[in-house]
């Protein structure tokens, strides 16, 4: 395996413990009388070392064999712009998690 390879591996891995951490969380905090936002928030708040881990996982993919200072600081950019993108979408499905786990209690 690449190191290239193994960077992608380790980003990928990062990802999914940052989504089961989420999953976890909603699951634990969906009885409550919180919205599904408030849940959503909580769990991003309760999983933040699980996200940092990821972000810091897929900077180091994406600057990995960036030579320059300029190729570097691109692919720190491109980092965090897809770590805050992905963050996102899994807040999204987090509500959505909250949403169906209520639904199948009535």
């Amino acid at each position: 395996m690449s190191n290239s390879d193994a960077l992608k591996a380790k980003a990928d891995s990062s990802f999914n413990a940052y989504l089961d951490c989420m999953k976890t969380s909603v699951t634990s905090y969906s009885a409550s009388s919180a919205s599904a936002n408030e849940v959503a928030d909580a769990a991003q708040s309760k999983c933040a070392a699980a996200f940092r881990a990821f972000e810091s996982s897929l900077e180091e993919r994406l600057t990995y064999d960036k030579v320059t200072n300029v190729g570097h600081a691109a692919g720190l950019r491109e980092a965090r712009r897809l770590a805050q993108d992905l963050r996102v979408s899994a807040k999204e499905k987090a509500v959505q998690w909250v949403i169906e786990s209520r639904l199948q209690k009535k």
